[in-house]
């Protein structure tokens, strides 16, 4: 992955904020959803600043027993990459919705 300024895992100055109280201010899915995903950049190969690096630890002792990083990681690569499960339908949009499509497109 690129480590460039403007690929940060966090926006500029969040990493900061975070650790400056920000993280008291997410409940604990939120920052388990921050945790799952910094955790799965880290794994795609980002760098990390020192900083994030800090807001990492911080998530990873606050998170609960239950949390396992790699479960968590391997049931949403299943999730986005899995094939869909045999007889399911794939998903199709409401009459009403279709309707409205197309009057858009005229």
């Amino acid at each position: 992955m690129s480590d460039s300024e403007g690929d940060a895992l966090f926006a500029p100055g969040k990493a900061r904020w975070l650790l400056d109280g920000g993280l008291e201010t997410l409940d604990a899915g939120e920052r388990q959803m921050l945790l799952v995903m910094a955790e799965l950049a880290v794994l795609h190969g980002r760098s990390l600043s020192p900083e994030e690096e800090e807001v990492i630890a911080r998530l990873r002792s606050d998170a609960t027993g239950d949390y396992d990083a790699k479960d968590v990681t391997k049931k949403v690569t299943k999730l986005v990459k899995g094939k869909p499960k045999r007889g399911t339908k794939p998903f199709t949009l409401p009459a009403d919705l279709r309707r409205l499509k197309k009057a858009k497109k005229k």
